[in-house]
């Protein structure tokens, strides 16, 4: 019995210790690969629901600026002003982040091939993978940016349509 217990005893301390051990480099691409996925759908979908609505509801408003009073015009106009460089600005960035994404994912394919068979020396491996960390990193904060500023001219927007 006094064996059984030390066997399981030594068996959960090992097991423990695997569990603490530091990501590989090939979980560490996954990790980041899933970031990738993630902040793409995130995109895809202020691109497809945020953005599709927000457009109409800025030309809806934009359309009703004329029947505004002097005043009225005067507070809401600079805000109004925003809102469109915002969507002008996410409707020129999101392709682009769009395709950096999908470089990313390619590249960190070739990256987790070429760290599984061992074709990169492991310090090259682990630079690439700090590269790639950064990238994905920026495009994390871009897709926050958006999502942060077309929340804001939802906001916006809806303030505007409560005056109308």
């Amino acid at each position: 019995m006094h064996k059984k217990l030390c066997f399981i005893g030594w068996l959960a301390a090992l097991l423990l210790l695997v569990g603490c051990q530091p990501k590989t480099d090939l979980d560490k691409i996954d990790a980041l690969k899933k970031q990738v996925h993630k902040e793409a759908k995130t995109l895809n979908s202020l691109k497809t629901k945020t953005f599709v609505q927000l457009e109409k509801d800025f030309i809806a408003c934009d359309s009703s600026l004329q029947y505004l009073s002097e005043a009225d015009l005067d507070a809401v106009f600079p805000k109004m002003q925003l809102v469109d460089a915002y969507l002008q600005q996410f409707k020129e960035t999101q392709p682009i982040m769009q395709a950096e994404m999908d470089s990313t994912l390619m590249r960190l394919d070739l990256l987790r091939n070429d760290a599984a068979t061992h074709y990169l020396a492991d310090s090259l491996v682990s630079a690439y993978i700090e590269d790639e960390t950064r990238q994905v990193e920026k495009l994390s904060n871009q897709v926050e940016y958006f999502k942060d500023r077309l929340g804001n001219c939802r906001k916006d927007l809806d303030s505007f349509k409560k005056k109308k």
